[in-house]
């Protein structure tokens, strides 16, 4: 049976030597079973070219303008990095740096090693990003799914309202003439951390 997991967010001096298993894990929603939420990349991949869109998105993260979380197992020593086959899943959120924006964030990225689903993974995936989101201030995530898919499940259950559905917005492995419908989600989130301290003071 496979150990509970836990959340972390990156940081490049625990998690740097990951990277290329951050990258294996997203190449294997994509070539595989197609779970991956809908980006930029169809196969056949370039390896190199993940790499460097996984390096560009880490850059945002340390300019912090982006969160990357990881799912991992447990560990009871917060000094020791994880291993490459420890990684079970990830979930990205890009921070609107607009002014008019600056409280909006988009998930744009969930994904959980084939493995390790169905055992609340995603779920909790989506409470880190949401944790995480409002301790910068936002009040506001979106999130788009590949519509039917195991994600779009994992929105409804964590409360996210569906906006709607846009048929054939985006190609497939299968072939290029096959596209996929993408539904739309929203959520507003309540600061946690301003809630913990209303709480402790009370």
């Amino acid at each position: 049976m496979t150990s509970p997991s836990q959340t972390s967010v990156f940081h490049p001096e625990h998690h740097a030597h990951l990277i290329p298993y951050m990258a294996a894990i997203y190449a294997s929603g994509i070539n595989i079973d197609r779970t991956t939420a809908i980006g930029p990349f169809l196969p056949p991949l370039s390896l190199e070219r993940l790499l460097i869109w996984w390096k560009d998105r880490i850059a945002e993260h340390q300019a912090r303008t982006r969160i990357i979380i990881l799912l991992l197992p447990p560990s009871e020593n917060a000094n020791q990095k994880p291993k490459g086959e420890d990684l079970r899943g990830i979930a990205m959120v890009e921070l609107d740096q607009s002014q008019a924006g600056d409280f909006r964030g988009v998930i744009d990225l969930l994904i959980v090693g084939q493995k390790f689903r169905r055992q609340g993974g995603g779920r909790s995936l989506i409470q880190a990003c949401e944790y995480e989101s409002a301790r910068k201030g936002r009040s506001l995530l979106t999130a788009k799914t590949e519509t039917d898919s195991a994600s779009e499940l994992a929105f409804k259950s964590c409360g996210y309202v569906e906006v709607g559905k846009i048929p054939n917005f985006s190609r497939t492995s299968v072939d290029a003439a096959t596209k996929r419908g993408v539904t739309l989600f929203y959520k507003e989130i309540l600061l946690q951390t301003q809630q913990s301290r209303t709480t402790a003071g009370a």
